[in-house]
């Protein structure tokens, strides 16, 4: 059993990390804004069953070989962070067709839908390094 001083120090580390807003957070927030309460939901019960991944990887001890080679690992992060960037040109590509249709008269672009969002949602925290790491080192 841990003394209180080591739960004390990995009690506050562990909220630090979990206050840090990462891409799961970002993603869900502007599902939220863009899709309204519905979407917004969805994504976050999607960034949950992704960290879920997480879990289940780690308990299989697949984590700890991630992040013990750094080839691995780094591949982990270009893989996120090109999602990441492709949700986010396919984003601006819509909002470009939102203000052109809304120039010329015609209606907005319809939403994502929830469906999306979760299954996009599972995709952005699975890919989330730091969540990974986030299990490594304090669930183990």
């Amino acid at each position: 059993m841990p003394d209180a001083s080591q739960l004390t120090l990995y009690a506050a580390a562990a909220f630090l990390l979990a206050v840090t807003p990462g891409p799961g957070i970002f993603y869900v927030a502007a599902r939220t804004l863009a899709g309204g309460r519905g979407e917004g939901v969805a994504s976050g019960f999607g960034t949950g069953l992704g960290g879920m991944v997480h879990v289940l990887a780690g308990s299989l001890g697949v984590s700890a070989i991630v992040l013990t080679s750094a080839e691995l690992f780094a591949a982990l992060k270009l893989v996120g962070a090109a999602y990441l960037m492709w949700l986010g040109l396919r984003k601006i590509q819509a909002a470009r067709r939102d203000a052109s249709a809304a120039f010329a008269g015609g209606s907005a672009a319809p939403q994502v839908g929830s469906r999306r969002a979760f299954r996009e949602g599972i995709l952005v925290e699975a890919s989330n390094p730091k969540t990974a790491a986030f299990f490594l080192a304090f669930i183990p």
